[in-house]
């Protein structure tokens, strides 16, 4: 016992901790989905999308604009093509995340007119998205969580309350990508032929991006990528 307080008592140790804690903030910092993700949308420009160049990892900034039927997020009812819901229970040290959804379908992106096409089909790993969450709920001792929010936890495999009838303390957090939502895409740029016609659409080949692993396909709502970085 008298070895191991003279160890932790000596300020090298002291050092050391503080000094792996703050790398442990710093790497977290650096390295997080949203910092990488918006330094990388302000390394480049938006471009115009009739002049994306093949193979070049390109920027767009423009409207997002539905492919299919639109999605209907659980938690807002809002319709949209992509939501990021992120369900935690407790607070404190007790927070825990019991639910991280994140659903997604191709969608456009349109900028002066043009249109480009983002296919979600691909690996997760090769996409990094990060939503702004503008949707707040929560439901606990005194509030109960709606009909519509009780059966998003249910086919989730979870409930609102404790086997003993009492609410749990549960915070919802959603994101999404709203119908004609000014976004940013960073992906890289494949021309295609279109087979099939798109209404409104009056050019044969449309602009795809997509992503790779070490080129992600990046898409954000954050307004910090909107902006062109300064020359």
């Amino acid at each position: 016992m008298v070895i191991a307080n003279s160890i932790f008592d000596s300020p090298w140790v002291a050092v050391t901790v503080v000094l792996l804690v703050i790398g442990g903030f710093a790497y977290g910092y650096f390295f997080s989905k949203k910092i990488v993700l918006l330094r990388e949308m302000r390394k480049s420009k938006s471009q115009t999308i009739g002049r994306a160049q093949e193979g070049k990892y390109t920027k767009i900034v423009g409207k997002a604009k539905h492919v299919t039927e639109p999605m209907l997020a659980p938690i807002s009812k809002r319709p949209c093509i992509f939501y990021h819901i992120t369900v935690i229970q407790g607070s404190g040290k007790n927070r825990r995340t019991i639910i991280d959804d994140m659903q997604v379908q191709d969608f456009f992106i349109e900028k002066d007119g043009e249109m480009a096409m983002v296919k979600m089909d691909q690996p997760p790993t090769f996409r990094n998205v990060v939503l702004v969450e503008d949707h707040q709920y929560d439901s606990g001792i005194f509030k109960n969580p709606s009909e519509h929010v009780e059966k998003y936890l249910n086919k989730h495999g979870k409930d609102s309350k404790y086997w003993l009838g009492f609410n749990k303390d549960l915070k919802y957090w959603e994101g999404i990508i709203g119908i004609d939502e000014i976004i940013a895409v960073k992906g890289i740029a494949e021309w295609k032929s279109l087979k099939n016609p798109i209404e409104g659409y009056h050019y044969s080949k449309i602009l795809s991006l997509r992503g790779s692993k070490d080129k992600k396909l990046l898409i954000t709502d954050h307004k910090r990528a909107l902006k062109d970085p300064k020359s």
